[in-house]
C-alpha cells in the first residue's frame, strides 16, 4: 500500500503494487532500460488492430475503494506504430509510449521515475483493445483460445464483444483478468467504456473513449 500512495498521479493508474517510486529526470529509451520488472509476456503486432485511428480517452484507475486516479490520454495507430500519450492536468505530455513490432519505446516527461516496465502499460492496452482469438467471432455466443500462457475466453452478443477473460494456464486457480465492454456505437472501433479488473494485483481500470476517428 505504501508504494501505491507514493506514485505520481499520472502513473498510478497503471502501477502494479509491488514496486516503489523514486524521483528521476526525464527518461527516453527502450522498455529494457526502464525500471526492473519482468515483461508480462509477448506483445502483439500493432497491425492486428486494423485501420489506422486516433482515440481521445479518459483513464481512471482504482486500487482500493478510496484510492483512484484519472488522466486524459490519446491512443493512436499509424503506419504500424501504436502510440500512447498520457497527458498531464495541463494537457502536456506526461509520458509517451510507442509500440512497434518487437520493440517498446518510452519517454517520461514526469518528475517521477516510471515504477515498472512500460510493457505493463502496453499489455493492458492490448488486453482491452486487441483481437486475441483468431477467426470470425460468433454473432451470439462464447469462444476460447490458449495463447501466451493464458486461456482467453470471450462472450459476444449481437455481434459485439461483451466480456473477455484471461486465465493463467500455469496457475488455473489464480484470479483471472476480466475485461467488460459497453456502449458500442455503429461502426465504432472501440466501445465507449471498457473496464479491466486484474484479479491477482487488485487494480481496476476504466477507459472511456470520448472521441474516435479513422485516419
Amino acid at each position: 500500500m505504501t508504494s501505491r500512495r507514493c506514485l505520481a498521479p499520472l502513473f498510478a493508474a497503471l502501477v502494479l503494487p509491488v514496486l516503489g517510486c523514486r524521483p528521476a529526470p526525464e527518461r527516453t529509451g527502450t522498455a529494457s532500460e526502464a525500471p526492473d520488472a519482468a515483461p508480462p509476456g509477448p506483445l502483439l503486432d500493432p497491425n492486428l488492430l486494423g485501420p489506422d485511428f486516433q482515440w481521445r480517452q479518459r483513464v481512471t484507475a482504482q486500487w482500493t475503494d478510496e484510492k483512484a486516479r484519472s488522466f486524459d490520454a490519446v491512443l493512436s495507430k499509424t503506419d504500424g506504430e501504436l502510440l500512447l500519450l498520457g497527458l498531464s492536468p495541463m494537457g502536456m505530455p506526461g509520458f509517451v509510449l510507442r509500440l512497434r513490432p518487437g520493440a517498446v519505446e518510452f519517454e517520461n516527461h514526469s518528475p517521477e521515475r516510471l515504477p515498472f516496465d512500460p510493457h505493463y502499460i502496453m499489455i493492458d492496452v492490448e488486453r482491452v483493445f486487441f483481437p486475441w482469438i483468431p477467426g470470425e467471432p460468433p454473432h451470439d455466443g462464447e469462444r476460447s483460445h490458449d495463447a501466451h500462457g493464458s486461456r482467453i475466453a470471450e462472450r459476444w452478443r449481437a455481434g459485439r464483444l461483451e466480456e473477455r477473460t484471461f486465465r493463467s494456464l500455469a496457475k488455473p486457480d489464480e484470479a483471472p483478468i476480466v475485461v467488460t465492454y459497453e456502449g458500442w456505437d455503429a461502426d465504432a472501433m472501440a466501445p465507449r467504456i471498457a473496464r479491466l479488473r486484474h484479479g491477482t494485483y487488485g487494480y481496476r481500470l476504466t477507459i472511456e473513449t470520448l472521441e474516435q476517428q479513422r485516419l
